[in-house]
């Protein structure tokens, strides 16, 4: 084996002198980047004493920077395996509806797939008028708000002013009893914001009514008769609005 030349060694970093040996910390023949720092900041510093504890000191500090680092690299694959995951999740809810969408249709406000199948109700949105409010309305309002959908109703009175009352669905924390026992002409009792309200058919049958506080008037609402007025309460021939008896 060829000797090496001094230049050699010294392009090479190879310790020659006993004085540069001793910066060999690892013992493999050469200093590497950090021995020969090491070795330069000594001799660019006579006051500098490097022992022993010292150079442990900068290695416990080396060990911990590469214990910082493989913990964040750690952090930073399980961060980037969330991110897989949660992609893929959003993949296959995003393929799940479009074959849901295609195995579905709306029918009667029912939502069903292929097969026939119910697999859940639309909130379809019915407006009924007290002044046509025949059999078939009557019985649809019930069948409406049992299905809990939307279910409004309209007075137009004589004065040619117009009232709301909103239905079904019914409120948070209220309920309604439903009679099917005759299905030809169910009823219902409902619990509205503005009160009760009860829909039923007529002693024979013919056409439906509804009735209760919930679609009477409060003070200072239209009205064509007292009967129209929350109880305890007139409607004023004058101006047609429920009024304190």
């Amino acid at each position: 084996m060829p000797r090496r030349t001094m230049t050699e060694q010294q392009q090479l970093h190879i310790p020659v002198s006993r004085e540069s040996k001793k910066w060999d910390i690892d013992g493999d023949g050469v200093l590497d980047d950090a021995e020969l720092a090491l070795k330069n900041m000594a001799a660019g510093n006579d006051d500098l004493d490097l022992t022993l504890t010292q150079i442990h000191s900068l290695m416990k500090e080396h060990l911990q920077t590469q214990k910082s680092l493989w913990k964040f690299k750690k952090i930073a694959a399980s961060f980037f395996v969330i991110i897989i995951v949660l992609a893929l999740s959003n993949l296959a809810t995003s393929f799940a509806a479009a074959y849901l969408s295609k195995d579905t249709v709306a029918s009667g406000g029912d939502l069903k797939n292929m097969e026939g199948d119910t697999l859940g109700m639309q909130a379809t949105s019915e407006v009924f008028d007290f002044q046509e409010l025949d059999f078939e309305h009557g019985k649809t309002m019930v069948e409406e708000c049992m299905a809990d959908r939307i279910v409004h109703m309209r007075r137009v009175f004589e004065s040619g002013r117009i009232s709301h009352y909103a239905l079904c669905p019914l409120p948070t924390g209220h309920k309604a009893a439903y009679d099917f026992s005759n299905p030809d002409l169910p009823t219902a009792n409902i619990e509205t914001l503005s009160g009760p309200v009860i829909i039923a058919p007529n002693s024979d049958g013919s056409f439906y009514t509804v009735s209760g506080t919930g679609v009477t008037s409060d003070v200072g609402f239209p009205c064509d008769e007292t009967d129209d007025c929350d109880p305890n309460l007139v409607c004023d021939a004058k101006t047609k609005y429920c009024a304190a008896a």
